[in-house]
């Protein structure tokens, strides 16, 4: 067994440990997570137990030799590794011997703790189908956002309509490549708040951030409706009330074809109360240069963004074991045009009328209490989320049958989003063969949304479309049981019950040709979201699982098809809750001492009454349930470091994504896959260290594969993309408290289609199609303090 806490710290550093007594391996999962190191050599014969329970600031050397029982004893490998071996509890245990020798040069790879599951555990040792990638793992990605790494963990697909307007998809689960009013397939998550429902990804700078978790395959169980593919969660650096620290970053760019990048940030983490607390902020700007031109209004260089943003965190260790912790996240984006292309003028050329600006305003609240016992650990956890999305297409010509300018019209989409959530978390400490999780969640969420036309040349005052409220309530209990059936055979179960209530009013339908009433309506659903999981390690490092789990969407309501002007089409009143069953059958595998690690899954999904936003013939959002669906998939992952130099990680999903059954109210067919996701897709990154002198040099490249799929699910000219493939170089060097990196983005200047949409109201005169940003060098600079 090894542990290793994501983010490093020296054995001789200063830490708040708070460890009850509970099972040994338990305790120095725990130990590693609060002590920032690694602990390797468990099972080691004799050295088994409870730990004993430790609390206060202490090194990592103190607080491990505190807690261990008679029997064990360790060895300091370096300054943040440890090994436990046995000792003969007669004897005293002797000194902490420090190896100087080959052992500590053991290139092993330091596994992740992770808690996608609402728990602590091992991620090779984890019965799920978990991914993660650590703070460090990030930077030499090079990934700004989710998006950027998403490539680099298996199985997960990401839409490019822009920054704060992408959609995530995880195992080939997609609903179609649009948003609306279906609620996401994968949930998102800041630390342990949901932070979207059916708005797309707010796209987050990751700056000062712990780890980013993949959660796969449908996790109604745990996390409740909008889960069905997975999970994402983006795990902050927490306060640390031990040490200051401080740490800022700048970078530039150039962009063949386009403008100059830029961005920075700076994070700073503050001791208070003699130890007792702490808080810790980081503060960021970043700018990307446009690379779209649209010649119809002589302008070059469109798609210019930016982003503002920053956390604050504030920790305080409490008497009785209590902790608490408030946070408060923000972040603007601001783009100034689409950056898909269209028309005749050129590869990176747009022709439209009108510029097509779009902004996402996010802004995070949340409260957490929680307590470290003997028996049980209690989390409570509150959060309200306000969330805002502006967007602006050219609708020149659209609609005629309303008036107005032909010149340039416009129609604005705005979207505001309140969320509120609170959820009580128990999860058990007690030894022996049963380990039990429960809890309670409740959340709220508001949901305005205001479509206008507007006359842009000549300007003239906007009209309105439609005007919408929805409000969802959720409530739920949940729980989870794994009951050691015999020493290698666990067995878990949980469930999860649930009750939904959609409530909707519409109004406002200013340019129908006729005239339309308002409407109010709502709908309940209520059931029972199970898992049942069967696990077998037949050595202490191999685990084999198989798993079934469902996963669940509530419905809601349509606005009428007429409310856009005259038309043929008709849109349902309503679109049903879907269901998701997944059966997938697991294993993670550890080899060579750590130096190569494998992890790997066969699922298949079945979709009932899938749900997906789409579009009428007159560009206005209609969410239908399509048919059934299914998908089938073999996924891959190892992680290889044969020495202390050289490491080489890659992924692959093979699918089978399809419409089993369609039902009339949509175009669709069963021969192209499931929309905007992939037959076949993997990555691979490979990254090379050595020293130069006194300083850490490291070289690293990757490259990413993504196959050929459609936009929507009736296929068609124009709706092909995909079938590519990108690059990455890079080259670091770092000192101490210093680091340096050159970069090369889109090494091949590959041109290829990553997603055919960009407006709704223009795709049927014109193909559209989203390139990769063009080939762009750029330069890092990080220093500590």
């Amino acid at each position: 067994m090894l542990v290793a806490a994501p983010v490093a710290a020296s054995a001789a550093e200063m830490r708040v440990f708070s460890l009850p007594s509970e099972p040994l391996e338990a305790a120095l999962v725990r130990f590693a997570v609060q002590g920032g190191v690694s602990v390797g050599g468990l099972p080691a014969r004799g050295c088994t137990g409870r730990s004993r329970p430790i609390s206060g600031s202490m090194s990592a050397e103190r607080a491990l030799a505190a807690l261990l029982p008679p029997g064990c004893g360790f060895e300091t490998l370096d300054a943040r590794s440890f090994r436990i071996v046995a000792r003969p509890v007669a004897a005293a245990p002797p000194p902490a011997k420090r190896v100087e020798t080959a052992a500590a040069e053991t290139p092993r790879l330091e596994e992740l703790v992770v808690t996608a599951e609402k728990r602590p555990e091992l991620l090779t040792r984890s019965a799920s189908a978990v991914s993660a990638l650590s703070a460090h793992d990030v930077q030499t990605l090079g990934g700004a956002t989710f998006d950027e790494i998403a490539a680099q963990m298996v199985s997960v697909a990401v839409t490019n309509l822009g920054s704060g307007r992408d959609k995530i998809f995880v195992r080939g689960l997609s609903d179609g490549s649009f948003t609306g009013k279906t609620q996401s397939t994968v949930g998102l998550y800041l630390d342990d708040v949901p932070i979207t429902y059916n708005a797309p990804d707010p796209d987050l700078r990751l700056a000062d951030i712990d780890r980013v978790e993949v959660l796969r395959g449908p996790q109604g169980t745990l996390y409740g409706s909008g889960s069905m593919g997975g999970i994402v969660r983006i795990v902050t650096a927490r306060p640390d009330p031990t040490g200051f620290f401080a740490q800022a970053s700048a970078e530039g760019m150039l962009t063949q074809h386009g403008e100059p990048s830029s961005g920075v940030d700076g994070a700073v983490n503050m001791p208070l109360a003699d130890g007792r607390a702490a808080l810790r902020a980081v503060i960021y700007s970043d700018e990307r240069g446009g690379y779209i031109d649209n010649p119809v209004l002589g302008l070059r260089d469109v798609n210019y963004s930016r982003r503002l943003g920053g956390r604050i965190a504030g920790l305080a260790n409490l008497p009785d074991g209590w902790q608490l912790e408030a946070g408060f996240a923000h972040q603007s984006i601001a783009t100034a045009d689409s950056q898909y292309t269209q028309g005749t003028d050129g590869p990176l050329t747009r022709d439209a009328a009108v510029r097509e600006p779009h902004d996402n305003d996010f802004t995070e609240y949340g409260l957490t209490a929680s307590h470290a016992g003997a028996i049980a650990d209690l989390k409570l956890t509150s959060a309200l989320i306000d969330h805002s999305l502006d967007t602006r297409y050219d609708a020149t010509g659209a609609f005629r049958a309303a008036g107005g300018s032909r010149l340039g019209q416009a129609f604005d989409e705005d979207k505001h989003i309140k969320l509120w959530q609170t959820e009580a978390l128990v999860t058990s400490n007690a030894p022996g063969p049963l380990r039990w999780l429960g809890g309670a969640f409740v959340s709220y969420s508001s949901e305005i949304d205001e479509a206008l036309l507007v006359d842009v040349v000549p300007p003239a005052p906007p009209r309105m479309i439609y005007r919408r409220h929805d409000q969802l309530s959720e409530a739920a209990v949940y729980g989870d049981v794994a009951y050691d059936m015999t020493s290698r055979v666990t067995l878990t179960l949980g469930a999860r019950a649930f009750v939904t209530r959609v409530d909707t009013k519409a109004g406002d339908f200013q340019i129908a040709e006729q005239p339309l009433p308002g409407f109010s309506a709502h709908l309940t659903d209520q059931g029972v979201a199970p898992k049942v999981r069967l696990s077998y390690a037949p050595t202490s490092e191999l685990v084999i699982y198989g798993e079934v789990q469902e996963g669940y969407r509530a419905g809601g309501f349509n606005i009428p098809a007429l409310a856009g002007g005259p038309t043929p089409e008709t849109a349902p009143a309503r679109f049903r809750p879907d269901h998701l069953w997944n059966y997938e059958i697991g294993a993670g595998l550890p080899l060579f001492d750590h130096t190569l690690i494998l992890r790997g899954a066969i699922f298949h999904a079945d979709w009932r009454g899938l749900q997906t936003d789409q579009r009428l013939a007159s560009g206005l959002p209609i969410t239908v349930n399509i048919g059934d669906g299914s998908n089938t998939g073999l996924e891959g992952e190892a992680v290889w470091r044969p020495d202390r130099h050289l490491q080489v990680r890659a992924n692959l999903l093979v699918e089978d994504p399809s419409i089993t059954r369609a039902n009339d109210v949509f175009p669709a067919r069963r021969d192209i896959g499931l929309p905007g996701v992939p037959y076949d897709m993997g990555s691979a990154d490979v990254r090379y260290a050595w020293k130069v002198g006194n300083l850490d040099a490291e070289t690293s490249a990757q490259v990413a594969y993504v196959g050929r799929s459609y936009l929507t699910f009736d296929g068609g000219i124009g709706n092909a993309m995909g079938g590519y493939a990108s690059g990455r170089v890079a080259a670091a060097l770092s000192g101490a408290d210093w680091r340096a990196t050159v970069f090369i983005d889109n090494v091949a200047d590959e041109r290829g289609n990553t997603f055919a949409f960009g407006n709704p109201f223009s795709r049927a005169r014109a193909t559209q199609a989203t390139p990769l940003r063009p080939r762009t060098v750029g330069l890092g600079l990080s220093r500590s303090f």
